[in-house]
Order: structure tokens, then C-alpha cells, then sequence
């Protein structure tokens, strides 16, 4: 009788000492249990297809850079990712050519190039170097032009006659009569002394001299006498052009 009490008493006190673990473990059993919790939205979002967020790496992405597409899901892992983004690539710029292509003129063009006896003059060493040699021969061909031009008329129409005596009317002016001005002003500005007088010397002489040595001058000669009376945007040319006669 007492070898089965206590065999009954044994088998009683077995479930209590089953229940009466170690508490560590059963504490340890939770946070398992609550990591593989944490851990199954991410599992199904990559069994779902959906994109994590490149920034984190843990939460589903919701927008993307609009520079790199990298994928965020929030504003502070798009702020964290915009510190640490690469800077844009600057733009290439083109070249431009060292040498530009001359720009057409769009003024009619009444002669050919082979028959343009000026056609020397626009590539001419010589006559760039002249303008270089004198600054101020540029204004003194202005003001001979301009003396080939009508006269202005008074801004003030007031002005006593008395003080307009000797000024030649616009009425009175035509292309004869701004040839001869011309050549007056020409003559004078020869005559004058010191570098204004040699700079306007050496260039009559230089342009007579670029004329001259084309093979045609015969032809040039009666093309110019036929232009003197058609062409009013050549006039200093044609300045030198009668001088030779």
C-alpha cells in the first residue's frame, strides 16, 4: 500500500513541476514570437511585389526621387536622402568656333566680283595697315563723303537771310554738284598738313595703285564713268577713280 501511494503522489506532483519552469525562458519564448510578428509584414510585401523604401529599407515605398528614382516612403527619409544625393552633372556647353563664318551682307550687290574693281580693297593688307598708321583717316573719308551730300537743312527756320547768304539750297544741290564738293574737300585734305595731309596722300595713292595694277583697267575705266552717274554709295571710289584722268 505505501509503494502506491507513493507512486500516486508522484504522478501528481509531475504536471506541477512542468508549469513551474524557468521564467527567462518563457520570457525569451515572447520576444521570438514578437520579432517573427515585426517580421511578417515585410515578407509579404516582398511576396506581393511591393518596392521598399531605399532610404529606411523597412517601410513599403510610396513616392520616388524625381532625379536618381530611388524609392522613399516618407519625408524624413526623402530629407535623409536628399543630403546624401549626388549633385546633378553640369551641362556641356558648345564650343563656339574660333572662326566664325562672315555674315552675307544684305545690300544688293549691282557687280559681280570678277568685274568689281574695288574688290582688292576688302582684303587688303596694305589699306588695313594705312588705317592702323593713321586712327584718324576713317573720319577724314567721312567728312570728304559728306561733303558730296545734299547740305542739311537749318533746324531753325528763323535764322536771318542775311546769315544764309553763300549757303547753297538743297533745291539747287544734284549729283554734279556733290562730285564737285567732293573733290574740293579731296583736294583740300591732300594739301593739309602733318599726318591728316600724308595719311589721305598715301591712301589716294594706295587705291589708284590697287586699281591699277588689274589686268583690265581698260574695261574698269568705262565701268567707273558709267557708275559715277548711278551709284551714290561709292562716291569716294569714284573720287579716285576721276583723279587718275
Amino acid at each position: 500500500m505505501e509503494q502506491v501511494q507513493s507512486v500516486a503522489t508522484e504522478a501528481r506532483t509531475e504536471p506541477t513541476e512542468d508549469r513551474t519552469q524557468d521564467p527567462h525562458a518563457a520570457s525569451e519564448a515572447s520576444t521570438n514570437e514578437s520579432s517573427q510578428l515585426h517580421a511578417q509584414p515585410t515578407a509579404q510585401q516582398a511576396a506581393k511585389g511591393v518596392t521598399i523604401c531605399g532610404v529606411c529599407e523597412k517601410a513599403a515605398s510610396k513616392y520616388k526621387c524625381p532625379r536618381c528614382y530611388l524609392p522613399y516612403c516618407s519625408v524624413a527619409c526623402n530629407k535623409i536622402h536628399k543630403e546624401n544625393h549626388p549633385p546633378d552633372p553640369e551641362p556641356q556647353l558648345i564650343a563656339k568656333p574660333e572662326n566664325p563664318e562672315p555674315l552675307i551682307s544684305s545690300s544688293p550687290v549691282t557687280l559681280s566680283d570678277s568685274a568689281n574693281p574695288f574688290r582688292a580693297l576688302d582684303t587688303s593688307e596694305h589699306l588695313q595697315r594705312l588705317f592702323r598708321k593713321y586712327p584718324g583717316l576713317t573720319q577724314q573719308l567721312l567728312d570728304i563723303h559728306a561733303a558730296t551730300q545734299p547740305p542739311q537743312e537749318a533746324p531753325d527756320k528763323r535764322i536771318p537771310a542775311s546769315l544764309m547768304q553763300g549757303v547753297p539750297k538743297k533745291s539747287n544741290w544734284n549729283h554734279d554738284v556733290g562730285i564737285k564738293n567732293g573733290k574740293e574737300a579731296l583736294r583740300r585734305a591732300r594739301m593739309a598738313d602733318g599726318e591728316a595731309g600724308e595719311g589721305i596722300r598715301e591712301y589716294t595713292e594706295l587705291i589708284l595703285h590697287l586699281i591699277n595694277t588689274r589686268d583690265d583697267k581698260d574695261e574698269v575705266t568705262a565701268m567707273l564713268q558709267q557708275q559715277a552717274s548711278q551709284e551714290d554709295t561709292k562716291l569716294i571710289e569714284q573720287l579716285m577713280a576721276q583723279e587718275r584722268r
